[in-house]
């Protein structure tokens, strides 16, 4: 997750004439393969953020569903005084380029409950919710507690499905899906979604981190794109994407050095957010190491 913005970025893809206008409905369950009980409700913040909802000691909590947590599962001072915890010592936060972002407190909870999963005396950090966002949020969720499971996140429906089933890939070759198989990053980011795609006609590593409300380009990448002041710093126009052959035209980003601490074949090129996300059901396979794209 980084820092949240206000300003919502419009996804013009191509979907209806490359691959056909076949969009999700109400039958993503089916050809997803998930059963009505392994179908929850999300929230969206209104930055578009997919918030989900937890327990902890035994009580409801709706958090940050987080693709860019490496941590797996932190708390923030927003929920401090209602979260019965025990404070174990300090940490310092880190940017994944390894700079300074602030202090915060390692805690230890006794109970945590995540879709049927339950974990007891889990160790976290508890952070200023200020630190990461302008925008008050309770915690995160990553993809460390979805291990050997598929999730989907329908931003449309405002719904989610979590399934530890393998998916029967030949049954999705009638529909208009795009997929990439997840890279392998280091283990202090091996929860994160990084794939192999193009920006601006460059093979290069894209990053997708639904717990940002912001996408963003390296300027390496930036070809011969028009380069404007936003009001949080310099912006690109009609950046061109593509993830698993899928091609989409991001209108604007914010332009940002993508130095995220890896080292793959590729450079990492853009960092992809909700503001873009939300137009697709995403599908994070973490039984097979693969991603799914459709348009919404």
């Amino acid at each position: 997750m980084e820092k949240t913005i206000g300003v919502l970025v419009l996804l013009v893809s191509c979907v209806s004439l490359l691959f056909g206008s076949d969009e999700p409905g109400a039958d993503w369950m089916e050809y997803l393969d998930y059963r009505e009980n392994e179908v929850y409700p999300i929230k969206l913040q209104i930055n578009f953020i997919p918030l989900v909802k937890i327990k902890v000691n035994s009580s409801p909590l709706w958090v940050i569903f987080d693709t860019g947590c490496s941590e797996g599962f932190s708390l923030t001072t927003a929920v401090e005084a209602q979260i019965e915890h025990k404070i174990k010592g300090t940490t310092t936060e880190r940017w994944l380029d390894g700079s300074y972002r602030g202090e915060s407190k390692i805690v230890m909870i006794t109970s945590m409950q995540v879709f049927g999963d339950e974990y007891a005396c889990v160790e976290t950090s508890l952070s200023d919710w200020r630190i990461f966002s302008t925008f008050k949020y309770n915690g995160l969720l990553g993809l460390g507690y979805f291990k050997d499971k598929r999730v989907t996140i329908n931003y449309k429906t405002k719904k989610n499905g979590i399934t530890e089933r393998p998916l029967v890939y030949a049954s999705l070759k009638k529909r208009s899906v795009r997929i990439a198989f997840l890279l392998d990053p280091p283990c202090s980011q091996k929860d994160l979604i990084y794939v192999l795609g193009k920006t601006n006609g460059q093979t290069a590593v894209v990053f997708l981190d639904t717990g940002s409300s912001a996408s963003f380009i390296d300027p390496d990448f930036l070809g011969d794109r028009e380069v404007f002041q936003g009001k949080r710093g310099p912006m690109a126009r009609k950046a061109l994407v593509s993830i698993g052959g899928f091609e989409f035209l991001v209108p604007e980003m914010r332009v940002l050095e993508q130095e995220r601490g890896v080292r793959f074949a590729y450079p990492v090129a853009v960092k992809i957010g909700s503001d873009v996300l939300k137009e697709f059901l995403l599908t994070v396979d973490k039984i097979t190491n693969r991603i799914i794209l459709q348009s919404n």
